[in-house]
């Protein structure tokens, strides 16, 4: 079934579980979780974390695989910005006691 033809259906209960079907076996999506500024999206093969619609985390890779066999653990990613995991340690700790410091 198509997003236009989902989108056509009356029935509002019907029309979320076509669209759950459709980002689970369509898209790929497991589960997703948002708020304002955060939003974190399950993938069958990947978990994808970001602020601001822009790839972000501190506490680990901003896309994370499921699947051991890939190249990398992660892909790290700083407020949208890519990095090697060894600049992003660097850089997260740094922001983490920042934002320690500051809510005290």
């Amino acid at each position: 079934m198509t997003y236009d033809e989902i989108m056509n259906i009356n029935d509002v209960s019907e029309r979320l579980e076509k669209f759950k079907e459709f980002y689970i076996n369509g898209i790929g999506i497991n589960d997703w979780l948002c708020n304002t500024d955060n939003q974190v999206i399950d993938f069958t093969d990947r978990i994808e974390y970001k602020k601001d619609n822009k790839y972000h985390r501190l506490e680990g890779p901003a896309i994370a695989y499921k699947d051991d066999d890939k190249n990398s653990r992660g892909v790290y990613y700083i407020y949208g910005e890519l990095m090697t995991e060894e600049v992003w340690k660097e850089n997260a700790n740094q922001i983490l006691r920042k934002l320690k410091l500051d809510s005290f």
